[in-house]
């Protein structure tokens, strides 16, 4: 089927929406949460969970028929059903996934292996976003036993930094597609990144339980990437992206000069009175200048 959404009869103002929504920040949905229960060991919740996706991914299979042959613009609802009867003879999710593992940090500092299976069913044509970047996404949010608590038909701009750990990460592995304007001031939305996630809860809300998903909830998500814009918080011109110093993909803890600011919200990262614009890439090569050859780059060093 083909996607449409029509915003204005009128390019720039759809330009002009889009950045709008580039400046809104979407939060990890924690206005819905309404229990947190006290946090079990991470690498032993996580052998559960794991365990049960697993499980889950075996005797369960996907419309994998429906996403053959995509069009540009096709997007079919992904639909999981069990192995069994008539679909005995299906595929399992298990069989087709792939993995990725991110470390997962608790409250002592330890770090905790997690994985996440995903499966890619159209790349996309386009940039990759980073997890720091702004992206317009359709998404559909389900539990192991199939019930939704999440579904945006219409397109959403999220902040893939503020999303839960799995969802960000798993964002950068689509690439995005076209906005093709019709002569009636529809768009045609085709070719984008499309695929779906299965996470531990570690990756999710974890001990935090939500109107609609239990503590402790493994996650699936189907995304559709169709657009994003690179961000750069502070208008300091480094990107978000590059703020992130230790490359944890937590852009709060990166704070050079230690003024409670991290780098990606403060203009001056290194306190030193001339604004990190100015004293990032004068030259404009492409790198960060470090005058001094001290291996710093100015904009990080005081000195």
């Amino acid at each position: 089927m083909k996607n449409k959404f029509t915003l204005s009869n009128h390019k720039h103002l759809f330009l002009f929406v889009v950045f709008l929504f580039c400046l809104a920040s979407c939060k990890k949905d924690d206005e819905n949460t309404t229990n947190e229960i006290p946090a079990n060991d991470y690498g032993e919740q996580h052998i559960i969970e794991n365990d049960s996706i697993i499980d889950f991914m075996q005797n369960h299979f996907y419309n994998y028929e429906d996403f053959s042959n995509l069009g540009p613009g096709d997007a079919p609802e992904l639909i999981i059903d069990s192995i069994k009867g008539n679909n005995s003879n299906k595929t399992s999710i298990y069989d087709q996934v792939s993995s990725f593992q991110i470390n997962v940090k608790d409250s002592n500092g330890d770090l905790f292996p997690h994985t996440a299976y995903y499966v890619i069913l159209r790349e996309g044509i386009g940039e990759s976003p980073t997890v720091a970047d702004s992206v317009y996404v359709r998404y559909k949010g389900m539990l192991l036993n199939k019930d939704v608590f999440d579904k945006r038909n219409t397109p959403i701009w999220l902040q893939a930094k503020n999303v839960v750990r799995g969802f960000q990460e798993f964002v950068p592995f689509l690439k995005k597609g076209n906005i093709d304007i019709n002569p009636n001031g529809t768009y045609n939305f085709t070719n984008f990144g499309l695929g779906f996630i299965i996470m531990p809860s570690g990756l999710g809300y974890y001990n935090t339980a939500t109107v609609s998903i239990p503590s402790y909830s493994p996650l699936i998500f189907q995304v559709e990437m169709i657009t994003l814009n690179r961000t750069d918080h502070d208008n300091d011109t480094v990107l978000t992206i590059l703020e992130d110093l230790d490359g944890d993909s937590n852009f709060d803890n990166d704070d050079t000069d230690s003024d409670t600011i991290p780098n990606y919200q403060d203009p001056d990262d290194d306190n030193d009175g001339v604004p990190t614009k100015d004293e990032y890439d004068v030259n404009g090569d492409g790198v960060a200048d470090d005058t001094d050859g001290d291996g710093i780059p100015d904009y990080l060093d005081n000195e």
